[in-house]
């Protein structure tokens, strides 16, 4: 999925599902704000109709991550926890983690720095 173009004419978010062994792989690149943060959300939502073990977000392509993408995620780990579904984030940058840390919403959402990573602990969790 791809929202309208921003004023550069490139996308300003993209996002794909991939699914392997149970876990639904969400891989996000753009920007998550006020604008984007509704169709990240039910994007992410959409993955748990699936009855996945886990979902992974890959936020490694994002380049902004906004208080509306803060809320989201928040959200989504809320619906994702009363589901019974793992739930993991991905992102080694500073400008997801940053935000992250200062609202301390990486105190109740596991945030590993690769997919890998992610998909070990997610084994581990079993």
């Amino acid at each position: 999925m791809i929202d309208p173009p921003g004023d550069d004419g490139s996308p300003r978010l993209a996002t794909s599902v991939t699914y392997e062994a149970g876990v639904a792989l969400v891989s996000v690149s753009g920007e998550i704000d006020l604008g984007t943060a509704r169709a990240f959300a039910r994007r992410l939502e959409t993955t748990l109709t699936g009855d996945p073990v886990g979902v992974i977000a890959d936020l490694q392509g994002v380049a902004f991550l906004s208080s509306a993408g803060l809320a989201a995620l928040q959200i989504f780990a809320a619906a994702a926890e009363a589901a019974g579904v793992a739930f993991c984030l991905v992102s080694d940058h500073r400008t997801v983690l940053r935000p992250l840390q200062l609202t301390a919403l990486d105190r109740g959402i596991t945030i590993r720095p690769t997919v890998a990573e992610a998909r070990t602990w997610l084994t581990g969790r079993s």
